[in-house]
Formats: structure tokens, C-alpha cells, sequence
């Protein structure tokens, strides 16, 4: 007997709202509505990917629609209510990163699904990459033997311009280089690593305490387009304040699991934008007892292993390349490998596990540690 189609409601129509919305209908799910503030740019939305209602109107369309799945896309800050409403309704939720701005809002939205009972998908995608499934197996494997140290630096060149003011500048809407970044970092260390987040420290990094507003960007990929605005391009301009942090550095402890007495894998992050001096090499270094393994890239890796000056790659196997769906862009066949899992398991069939809410509490943990600065803390077990 055919399953009933599965009828979702997406919340947000920027870059992750159209997202969810191609990887919902990718896996069959018919998107009934896409929600949004601003109707013109809504309707767009809309037209272009087939959906047939538009609504500014979230909480009235989630009532009259009761979707079996909501897509939520908006900035951070704007979660809980929507969180609130969909699970009082027995709405499975796929959320994109960051789950909350704070660890205690991340906590109470763990709560509200759980005792909902609903399924629960946070959108850290870039574990999906299949550089980062292939360096897992080459760790699991004994490709270097004994995992025990990691490093990663990123450092990017700063615009000689004014960059434009959007959400992702501040705090309170879930902006900055943690909540964007670190995110999906932490996603892959723990999934490279083969263990959980224990422990964290770190410093965070604000470079600019001001930006103009340019109205009407309501689009990521919009404002990374645009060339930099000159002094006399923000005459007369909005100016806003920023609060979100553009670089930061820490250390990790990953705790391996299956040992009863493991010894945690050590593990250094540095990421810069705006940075005065650019790496040459961006990338990982993942060190074993028996040797290296070389990730040049952030989320896509060149992976090689090291034999003393000699680098010998190792290129991802075609089975590994083959399993990621090809939808669109890396960051849209991303999206669509977490709802193939998650439609999945709504739907009682089989599937990979895929990151939950409790997951994205436990990474919200960890940036606030990093925000905070005060030294080691302790991750909930």
C-alpha cells in the first residue's frame, strides 16, 4: 500500500528556505506553502520553485495547512514560537543551523519536541561531504593508526570596503563565525573523529563594531555578491550596531567511543575573515600514531597522507561520491542527503542517523563557552 505524500510548510525564503524547500520536494515531499515577511520577495520564491501559496502570515498558514513537516529557515532568533506551534501540532521539524541563539534557548527547544514527540533535524550539513565521510573511514580504518591530535586553521583576506550590515552581525538573530561555522566544524569532528564533544575553550574574535544597512537584502548570497561599499556609497546610510564575533580560536577534547577508558582527541580550530594575513594552506591535519592525514579545503577536503615531505593522495572512492544525491549546488545536495534521512525516518524506513536538536544544544554549548572565554567547560554527557 502507497504511503501518503508527506506535505510540508517552510518557513523563511532566503537561501535556506529555498533549501529545504528543493530537498523536501527532492525526497516527495510536496511543499504546500512558504512563509516569509516580505510578500514580494515570497511570491518569487514561489513562482520559481512551484509552491502554491505564499503567506506572510507563519502562525496563520501552519493552522490552516497542519503540514506533517515545517522547514524552519529564519534567522535564530526567530525560532521559538514557530518550534512552540509546530510541535503542539505533531509537526516533524528540519532546522537549519544555529538551533538558538543561546544554550538555554537550544535547551527549551530540545525540550518542547521531546516532549512533543516529533522528529527533530538540525541542518549542520557539511558531515554529509564525501571527503569528510571518506577521512572518517580512513580513521576508523588505521590509515595512521591511533587518532590523537587534530588541527585546522582558516584565515581569509579582509575587503578593503565597508561590507553591508545583515543578520548575520548580530548576536541576537544568530549571526557570527560560530554559529555559521563552528557548527558545522564541530559536525564533522565528531564525525571524522568517531567520538562526542567533552570539553571546550576558546576566545572569540570581533572585528567591527558598526556597518550601514542596505535595505532590502534579504539574501546571503545577495549581500555576498555585491561589491564593497565605498565611504560615499554609506552616505546617508543606517549605520547598526555589530555584536557577532568574525573569527575565533579554541581547543576540543573528543572523547572516542566503545572504550571504557578512552583517551580524548585533542583538537584546535582557528578561523579569521577579515584576516590581515590570509593562510597560504587553509585546511586540516589530522595526527595518528603512525602518521598524517592532509585536508586541504574548509568543508570539501583534497585529502592526502603524509610520508615525510611527500604528500600521497587519496582520492575519495566512487561509491562515496555516488551516495551524496547531485541536486543543484554542493550546499543544495547537502540538504537534500539530511531530508533523505530525515523524510526516512518519518516515514519508518530505513536510514542514516542524521544530527537532532540535541545535537545543535550541545554545539550552542559550546560556542557560548567560546563567547564566554573563561576556560575549559565540561559538555553534558
Amino acid at each position: 500500500m502507497a504511503q501518503r505524500k508527506l506535505r510540508a510548510v517552510v518557513i523563511g525564503a532566503g537561501w535556506a528556505g529555498e533549501g529545504h524547500t528543493v530537498a523536501l520536494q527532492h525526497c516527495g515531499v510536496e511543499v504546500v506553502s512558504i512563509c516569509a515577511r516580505n510578500e514580494e520577495v515570497v511570491r518569487a520564491v514561489v513562482a520559481r520553485l512551484g509552491v502554491a501559496n505564499a503567506s506572510t502570515d507563519w502562525r496563520k498558514s501552519l493552522t490552516a495547512l497542519k503540514p506533517d513537516i515545517v522547514g524552519l529557515a529564519t534567522p535564530a532568533g526567530l525560532r521559538t514560537e514557530v518550534v512552540e506551534l509546530a510541535a503542539s501540532m505533531g509537526s516533524h521539524i528540519l532546522c537549519d543551523k544555529p538551533l538558538a541563539t543561546t544554550a538555554g534557548d537550544a535547551e527549551r527547544l530540545v525540550r518542547i519536541v521531546e516532549q512533543a514527540v516529533v522528529k527533530h533535524a538540525f541542518a549542520a550539513t557539511q558531515i554529509y561531504d564525501p571527503s569528510v565521510v571518506w577521512a572518517a573511514e580512513l580513521i576508523a580504518n588505521g590509515t595512521i593508526g591511533k587518532l590523537h591530535e587534530v588541527a585546522a586553521i582558516f584565515r581569509f583576506a579582509g575587503s578593503t570596503g565597508l561590507q553591508p550590515w545583515s543578520w548575520s552581525d548580530s548576536l541576537a538573530q544568530g549571526g557570527g563565525a560560530l554559529n555559521n561555522g563552528h557548527t558545522h566544524f564541530l559536525g564533522i569532528l565528531e564525525r571524522i573523529t568517531g567520538g562526542q564533544l567533552a570539553a571546550v575553550a576558546g576566545e572569540r574574535h570581533v572585528v567591527r563594531s558598526r556597518a550601514p544597512f542596505v535595505p532590502d537584502i534579504h539574501d546571503g548570497r545577495v549581500r555576498r555578491s555585491m561589491p564593497p561599499l565605498t565611504p560615499e556609497d554609506a552616505t546617508g546610510l543606517e549605520w547598526r550596531e555589530c555584536d557577532a564575533e568574525a573569527g575565533f580560536s579554541a581547543l576540543h577534547r573528543f572523547v572516542p567511543s566503545g572504550s571504557l577508558a578512552p583517551e580524548p582527541v585533542r583538537a584546535y580550530i582557528q578561523l579569521e575573515f577579515r584576516a590581515s594575513q590570509p593562510g597560504r594552506a587553509n585546511g586540516w591535519s589530522f595526527h595518528g600514531e603512525n602518521g598524517t592525514l592532509i585536508g586541504e579545503g574548509i568543508f570539501a577536503l583534497a585529502i592526502s597522507r603524509q610520508a615525510g615531505t611527500e604528500l600521497e593522495p587519496l582520492p575519495i572512492p566512487q561509491r562515496l561520491l555516488d551516495a551524496l544525491p547531485h541536486v543543484g549546488d554542493d550546499t543544495q545536495s547537502k540538504w537534500v542527503a539530511l531530508a533523505r534521512d530525515f523524510v526516512a525516518d518519518i516515514q519508518g524506513e530505513p536510514h542514516d542517523p542524521y544530527l537532532t536538536f540535541r545535537d545543535g544544544w550541545r554545539y550552542q554549548i559550546a560556542i557560548d563557552a567560546i563567547r564566554q572565554g573563561a576556560g575549559w567547560v565540561q559538555m553534558p554527557g
